[in-house]
């Protein structure tokens, strides 16, 4: 099966504050030797041809070294990686921990269920600056080998351990943008989605947006939340060293777009990895 791109879909009911071109695409811009469909790749692509979805180029910045995984080129030193470990995901898991630690050896990796994104209003939910009643979710008890962590990652995963199983991935985004990471990877299926939530009165909430491949719905009462802002001015500062990369691996269909959002402002990649499913690598 041939390795393909993600691109950023057409014009969605979400709207964001445009960046300035320099900052959207990691700084990279004005370097790239040339852009791919739609202008969101491009430069000289992941040696061997191995390239793909919203990536700049290999390239050096900051210091850091371009290293090969499952199509994707990772510019960091200090890498956090989030396995989604639901349960048509683990059968993957393995081999995915394993591409990722030929590379990255010290990679702090943490397993949790589902990759949901929730907020409540302007607030993540079980995020960094989160109170309040959250509305009713699924959780899942992390699955995450702590005894394969980094002493950090150990730390960090004694206090962002209940967040994060209660709140998923868009918990532990939050909570990570805080910590000193190169990168940010995440490996899912991407059906769980974006799902923003109203407060009611008597700290009752109701669902208002969803784009989950289960649900779709759009009753946005804002164009864009604080919590959009605030993720995506953090991986903006990505090439200044500020801020983490953004690296997504899909096995099954393509991140929402609010997360392609911030794998462009960030200078990270989005890479269709749906050949793992027939365990043969695409050319």
């Amino acid at each position: 099966m041939a390795l393909r791109r993600i691109a950023v879909a057409s014009p969605s009911s979400v709207s964001l504050p445009d960046l300035p071109a320099a900052q959207a695409l990691g700084g990279l811009a004005a370097s790239s030797a040339g852009q791919g469909p739609g202008g969101l790749s491009g430069g000289r692509g992941f040696g061997g041809g191995g390239g793909q979805g919203l990536g700049l180029g290999q390239g050096l910045a900051a210091g850091f070294v371009g290293k090969p995984v499952l199509g994707a080129t990772i510019r960091a030193q200090k890498v956090a990686v989030y396995l989604d470990c639901s349960g048509s995901m683990k059968p993957y898991l393995e081999r995915v921990d394993g591409e990722i630690r030929k590379q990255f050896p010290d990679a702090d990796v943490f397993r949790f269920d589902g990759a949901r994104v929730v907020a409540l209003g302007d607030d993540i939910v079980h995020g960094r600056r989160f109170h309040g009643d959250a509305p009713k979710l699924h959780e899942g008890p992390t699955e995450t080998v702590v005894a394969s962590l980094t002493a950090s990652g150990q730390r960090l995963q004694a206090k962002i351990r209940e967040a994060c199983e209660k709140g998923s991935l868009g918990a532990w985004v939050d909570w990570l943008l805080a910590e000193p990471y190169d990168a940010l990877v995440v490996f899912s299926d991407f059906q769980d989605g974006v799902r923003i939530y109203e407060e009611g009165p008597k700290g009752n909430s109701h669902l208002i947006y969803s784009d989950s491949a289960y649900h779709r719905m759009n009753d946005r009462k804002a164009l864009s939340y604080r919590w959009e802002k605030a993720w995506l001015e953090a991986f903006g500062q990505a090439e200044q060293r500020q801020g983490p990369r953004l690296y997504l691996f899909s096995i099954q269909t393509p991140p929402q777009d609010f997360l392609l959002k911030c794998v462009q402002a960030s200078g990270g990649t989005a890479v269709d990895v749906g050949w793992l499913r027939s365990g043969r690598r695409g050319r």
